[in-house]
């Protein structure tokens, strides 16, 4: 027998309970990690380099999860103490304190962290002090001037992913870089591999059923398991249930359908942070299954215009449209729930522009992967062309084109949408919006002819799921941990109040390297008879 923490560890006779899956158990492994975004890439080279075996599962064709999509902004700190007052205001009492001043010593380790990762490979690391003349600290709470950036501007013999048509360079850069140090170590990895349910010895989690190539596969796992499986983005099921407005769209890879939560769920634990998530307002297009965002759902640019503004179904205005952190608040003011239609009066809402809006730039920005590549026209031309975009002379006759969206249920009033307008012009000549809109991202609607577009909640990423400790072990309701199970990355994120932009890559980099030592440092089970097929 071996000793563990809690108890004594038994051999394990069988991997699988009798009827659950009669298929015998083909692999073992140190640590098994399902899941092959950022956090998961991290979690495999740090067990690696702390002497354990690693098999690493990807679900979809491609590795990469919301990480390969991101902007690769990853977020750093320079005093951790200023850092942790900052993170108590974010996590507004829902994250506890050992966790938060963590979290934040993580912070103040990222960036040599990610130079070792980066000098391993030959990529080239850059330092961002500030965005857009101010500190990356999105808000203004005590500590917001300990924040900044590194990002990867380089990487040896890389150009593109030939499945994604970035967000920005420096996210394809980060991720390809984690995928050369787990090339680099010659960790075992499996495409197309599901964790579909997990395995236990009494208490501990031992093991995983996986799903490949038509078949189900037992993998004993001699130390732990880590989840890495990303949200529940494509879930409609846990979208209904978990997040306030309704219909949410998503942006996120198809493979995202919360796979981790049920697993955890069925292992015991706790969840937190399930209405929590990263998103905007955006489009969902005919014949795309992802939703698209809009060019500025990213750091807030106080001087940059923005040539639209958003209304409601009636035609009234009810947000600022260019939130401090876009990414992750504009959604809010969508999710209100009249009692009196009933319904949501601001779902969808429309985002409603001029000609000189127009000709400023795209209104969309799509975030391409395999196979939904879109390229939005410079001058909006193409979308209105295919009705994705209305146009019309008039504000009255923009409003009676509305009427005919199969999604619009005839709400929208002409002279509410003319009252609107006008009073928005006037706010834009004395520089000033009630709505705390800056002044140098307004401008006027007044040049015809006028456009609109349907625009809905979109979720970029969610937040929520199990339970974790700062060692990154998955928590049952009652605060024990689950023996031999950990999480990372956005699945039961540290995030479940306001989010910090670059947050989540922040994020997997320190629960990926704390999962991974303390996974690999688990006293290995006895794996006596379990490779012996169940009967």
């Amino acid at each position: 027998m071996r000793a563990r923490r809690g108890g004594v560890t038994p051999p394990l006779r069988h991997l699988i309970t009798k009827g659950e899956c009669t298929t015998a158990t083909l692999r073992q492994t140190d640590v098994l990690i399902a899941g092959y975004g950022l956090a998961g890439a991290v979690a495999a080279c740090a067990a690696h380099d702390a002497g354990a075996s690693v098999l690493l599962l990807e679900k979809g064709q491609y590795p990469g999860g919301c990480s390969a999509l991101s902007g690769g902004g990853i977020k750093c700190v320079r005093d951790p103490q200023e850092a942790t007052a900052y993170l108590r205001e974010l996590c507004g009492r829902r994250t506890p304190d050992s966790l938060i001043e963590s979290f934040a010593r993580g912070l103040a380790e990222n960036e040599a962290f990610v130079r070792q990762m980066a000098q391993r490979v030959g990529a080239r690391v850059q330092v961002v002090p500030r965005m857009h003349g101010r500190p990356p600290g999105v808000y203004p709470f005590p500590g917001r001037d300990t924040w900044y950036e590194v990002r990867i501007v380089q990487v040896p013999g890389f150009s593109r992913f030939p499945h994604i048509r970035e967000m920005t360079r420096h996210g394809i850069n980060m991720f390809r870089m984690a995928m050369m140090n787990v090339e680099a170590r010659g960790i075992e990895v499996w495409s197309q591999a599901t964790a579909r349910r997990l395995v236990r010895e009494g208490d501990a989690v031992v093991g995983a059923v996986v799903a490949r190539e038509g078949q189900e596969t037992r993998v004993a796992a001699r130390r732990a398991v880590v989840l890495a499986t990303g949200g529940f983005e494509h879930s409609p099921w846990l979208r209904a249930q978990y997040l306030q407005g309704q219909p949410f769209y998503s942006m996120a890879p198809l493979t995202h359908t919360g796979d981790g939560i049920l697993m955890a769920q069925q292992a015991g634990a706790a969840l937190w942070h399930m209405g929590f998530i990263k998103g905007s307002y955006g489009f969902k297009l005919p014949g795309y299954p992802v939703a698209f965002m809009t060019p500025f759902a990213a750091y807030r640019s106080p001087g940059r215009r923005m040539p639209w503004i958003v209304v409601d179904r009636r035609g009234r205005r009810y947000m600022n449209e260019y939130h401090p952190a876009p990414a992750n608040t504009n959604h809010w003011p969508m999710e209100t729930f009249d009692p009196d239609l009933p319904g949501y009066p601001r779902i969808p809402s429309y985002i409603t522009f001029d000609e000189a809006g127009r000709r400023l730039g795209p209104i969309g920005k799509p975030i391409n992967f395999d196979p939904y590549f879109y390229d939005w026209s410079t001058d909006n031309s193409q979308e209105i062309e295919k009705g994705w975009i209305l146009r019309a002379d008039s504000l009255d006759g923009l409003a009676a084109a509305t009427l005919a969206l199969p999604e619009n249920g005839g709400l929208l009033d002409s002279a509410t949408l003319r009252e609107t307008v006008a009073a928005w012009n006037k706010q834009v000549e004395v520089a000033h919006d009630p709505l705390g809109r800056p002044p140098g991202t307004m401008m006027p609607l007044s040049t015809p002819p006028f456009y609109a577009a349907t625009v809905w909640p979109i979720v970029i990423n969610t937040e929520g799921g199990p339970v974790h400790d700062e060692r990154q072990q998955v928590l049952d309701p009652f605060g024990q941990a689950i023996p031999r199970l950990y999480a990372v990355g956005e699945l039961g994120s540290f995030f479940g109040h306001l989010y910090e932009l670059g947050g989540n890559l922040a994020e997997c980099f320190i629960s990926g390297r704390v999962a991974g030592r303390y996974a690999a440092a688990e006293p290995p089970v006895d794996m006596e008879g379990a490779l012996a097929p169940v009967t």
